[in-house]
């Protein structure tokens, strides 16, 4: 007796866990989407790495909150990549609301390298960009959400 009401509530509380599940896989949940508002460089560490803050906002357009566990990215200029990084502090994106994210990331030497061959090359005053999100959920029920973007960044924004 004892057994079967053991298997009952087990049975109970997986039904709840898996329906609570199903109401964040509902159909109408929308990929959140993430644009990069700008990208800054930072000082020189004695390292001598490039380092860059990019700032990226994400909006959520679903009627829950976004709690994000993580993210990995990539961000290509002029069609090489030049920042991969990542980050778990995060905040929660409220419902049908959107948060801004600052990253700090050491740039790949070479990408950079050929990415300002190919900015002398073009000799504009913008950067086309591509970046590559991962957001890990805090959910076990979905699995991330993969988020790709493509723009221009405007060159000479920070100059110091």
């Amino acid at each position: 007796m004892i057994r079967s009401l053991r298997h009952y509530t087990l049975f109970a509380l997986l039904t709840l866990l898996a329906l609570s599940g199903c109401a964040t896989l509902s159909p109408d949940f929308e990929t959140p989407e993430v644009q990069v508002t700008s990208l800054e460089p930072l000082p020189n560490h004695h390292s001598g790495d490039l380092r860059f803050r990019i700032h990226l906002r994400v909006f959520n357009p679903n009627n829950t909150e976004l709690a994000l566990s993580g993210l990995f990215y990539t961000l290509k200029l002029a069609g090489h990549k030049v920042v991969t990084g990542t980050t778990n502090t995060l905040p929660v994106i409220p419902a049908y609301g959107q948060e801004s994210i600052a990253v700090d990331a050491s740039a790949n030497l070479m990408g950079s390298f050929m990415a300002a061959a190919e900015l002398i090359r073009l000799q504009g005053n913008t950067v086309p960009y591509e970046l590559e999100a991962k957001l890990g959920l805090q959910t076990p029920f979905l699995p991330a959400i993969r988020v790709s973007k493509r723009g221009e960044i405007q060159l000479g924004q920070y100059q110091r």
